[in-house]
Order: C-alpha cells, then structure tokens, then sequence
C-alpha cells in the first residue's frame, strides 16, 4: 500500500529511516546500546547492498507477473537459505528435523500458489520469474550472510549499521536522481511508510535475536512461514476465499511447524 502511494524508492528511504531512529530511541532507553566491531562493516555493506537489490528485484517481479508463479518462487528462498545455512554456519539436522522443515516448505510453497490462476498464466512470458528467482536468490543469501554475522557480532549493533548504510545509499540515489520527498509529507502515507519501517525492523530484531539464542535452520524455517499471516488476514478481515488448494498448504505448513516444534 505504502510503494503504491509514494513510490517504492519513497518508501524505502522512509522506513529505513524512521524504523532505524525507532529502534536506535528503544536502545538507548532499555540502555542496551550494542557494541560495535570493526567487522561489522564489510557484513553492514554487504546486507545493505544485497537487501536493497534484492527488494528491488521483488517488486519488479511482481510488477510483471505472473504472480501465481513468482509468489511461490519467491517464498522458496527459505530452503536455500538453510542449505546455505548447514553449508557455512555447519549446523546439522536430524532426520527429524529434515522432515519438519521439508513439510513446512511445501506447505509455504502450495499456501502461496493460486493454482487455478497458474494454470492461466503458464505459458507466458516468464520474465518476472526469471526477475523473482534473482530476489530469492538475493533474500536467501542476505539471509545466511546475517546468521553469520549475527553468530560472529553483536547482532543488534550489526542490524543499526546495516539500516544505517541502507539510508546512507538510498538518500544518495534519491539526491543524485532529484526524487522529491514531498509525498511522504501526506499523513496516511507517512503513517503507512512509518508502521512498515518499524514491523520490518522489530523482525530484524526477533530475527537476529532466535538466531543468537538457537538453531539458525529452525527460525529461517520459521521465517519462511509468512505467506501464513497474508492468508489468515485474507480471510479473517478481507472475507476473501483462497484456492482450494491453498486452505490445504496453509494446513501443511502448519503441521510442518508444529512438527518442528517438537523436535526442538
């Protein structure tokens, strides 16, 4: 809602900006101020340059569709990220646990696919799902490039600079490009743009927080889950009707977490 009043580049300028001063004021008043390393840095640039990107490769998927084939192609960027996962930060998981995991990615993958609207749209071109596979490939190596760095620094303190860079580069191309500012002065957009800027960056925090305290596999399983709350809120407030086929990923994924749940 927020890209679609102001513009994606208006967008994420102003929710890197007012969610880094939101949490930067939360810091300092629960007196958690992070430390900051010099190592930081080179995982700060990379997270910043690679979420940038890889958001930007997001929204142009979607722009062109077909969305019932980039939804679900995106939303896999989860099971490369615990590959990527096992490979680097060499967490091991049991057959168990492989099972879980595997179940609640097809249970995300099937939650996110509309397949009467696939059927429709194969055979088209498939540029946005070429676009969409570069996103997921981008969200899955930002994901594992955080595991690391949170496993290695201060995860909070790796999160400030991380947005900080992020606003640095954004308010660069936004100067260099001449884009005015002026439509985030709109109260109902600056709201939206505010609200996103704080959720997105209190689940950087929930994220980096799960990743220091367990297994780095079971909360980007987790993570990948999301196409769980778009569905619940589709119904629950929206009073739309999923594809079948959906009702029974949404049931899947479910059963996958749960599973999961228990073999922790």
């Amino acid at each position: 809602m927020a890209t679609r009043r102001v513009g994606v580049v208006r967008t994420s300028l102003g929710m890197q900006t007012i969610g880094l001063a939101a949490y930067a004021v939360t810091l300092a008043a629960l007196g958690r101020w992070p430390t900051f390393e010099l190592q930081q840095v080179p995982y700060g640039i990379a997270l910043s340059v690679i979420g940038m990107v890889s958001l930007a490769a997001l929204y142009r998927a979607f722009a062109i569709g077909p969305i019932a084939v980039v939804s679900p192609v995106v939303a896999s960027y989860a099971a490369l990220t615990v590959v990527l996962i096992v490979i680097f930060l060499g967490e091991r998981l049991t057959s168990g646990q492989a099972v879980a995991i595997g179940v609640t990615f097809i249970g995300v993958a099937v939650a996110s696919t509309d397949i009467r609207e696939l059927r429709r749209t194969l055979g088209r071109p498939t540029e946005g799902v070429r676009i969409g596979f570069l996103a997921t490939l981008g969200f899955a190596v930002w994901s594992a490039i955080f595991a690391v760095g949170v496993r290695a620094t201060d995860g909070l303190g790796l999160i400030v600079l991380q947005r900080s860079f992020s606003v640095v580069l954004l308010t660069l191309f936004v100067v260099l490009r001449g884009i005015s500012l002026r439509p985030l002065g709109e109260r109902r957009a600056l709201a939206l743009v505010a609200a996103t800027g704080v959720l997105d960056t209190s689940a950087n925090v929930l994220l980096a927080l799960g990743i220091a305290s367990g297994y780095a596999t079971f909360v980007m399983t987790g993570s990948g889950a999301y196409p769980l709350i778009p569905a619940l809120l589709a119904i629950s407030v929206l009073r739309e009707r999923l594809a079948p086929n959906q009702y029974v990923g949404v049931a899947v994924l479910v059963g996958g977490l749960v599973a999961l749940g228990l073999q922790g």
